[in-house]
């Protein structure tokens, strides 16, 4: 090998390995941008549907194979009125009532405020806090129509509890917010649960009558 082709070599291998360095900034500041436009467009639309009338179906399934599901509607987020398979919520600003089994309509302890509050939607700050790795999944189809899939995980504390999980939610051509599906995990049990979103702006959540 000739002393010019080796001093060639060796100029070739030191101006890749200090342009290594360079790609892998650059790479790196792609991948943080690309991340802030993913997060700009689920948090517009987070924020779009807290501003909305609108209501959520949700259906989960445990690890142990448990099935469950809710209806959560929402005037506001301090009017809220929710059906799950044992019992019912009303949550306005006047009050919070309950309804289950044949009881009738009552009005819970104060203590059983943390029921309520599972279903009141974090605001659009509190969920980036607790929010990382937002990625944009590309196109796809909401109801035969254009929409877009993105997914991001978080970290978060629930009612004193550790919950981590990672979601899937699909953007409509509108900017909403209209399916989540999420992977989850709390207190070493497992859950899988899907949210439809609904928006009607005819949505009106008031106390129980009777």
């Amino acid at each position: 090998m000739s002393v010019a082709f080796r001093r060639c070599s060796f100029l070739l291998m030191v101006a890749c390995a200090t342009a290594l360095p360079v790609l892998s900034i650059a790479a790196e500041d792609a991948g943080a941008a690309a991340e802030r436009k993913a997060a700009g467009a689920v948090f517009t639309a987070y924020n779009k549907m807290l501003e909305s009338h609108f209501a959520v179906d949700v259906s989960s399934t445990d690890d142990q194979g448990a099935q469950s599901k809710a209806t959560a509607e929402y005037e506001s987020l301090s009017r809220i009125h929710v059906k799950t398979d044992r019992v019912e919520i009303i949550a306005t600003p006047e009050g919070t009532w309950v309804h289950a089994d044949e009881q009738g309509w009552q009005q819970p302890p104060s203590e059983m405020a943390g029921m309520v509050k599972q279903f009141v939607p974090k605001s659009a700050a509190e969920l980036q806090a607790s929010t990382k790795n937002v990625k944009d999944e590309g196109p796809t189809t909401w109801e035969g129509k254009p929409a877009h899939l993105y997914s991001y995980d978080v970290d978060t504390m629930v009612m004193g509890a550790n919950v981590k999980s990672h979601n899937k939610v699909t953007i409509d051509g509108a900017g909403r917010l209209v399916r989540s599906e999420s992977d989850g995990e709390a207190l070493g049990r497992k859950s899988h649960s899907v949210q439809l979103i609904r928006y009607d702006d005819t949505i009106r959540v008031m106390p129980p009558q009777g």
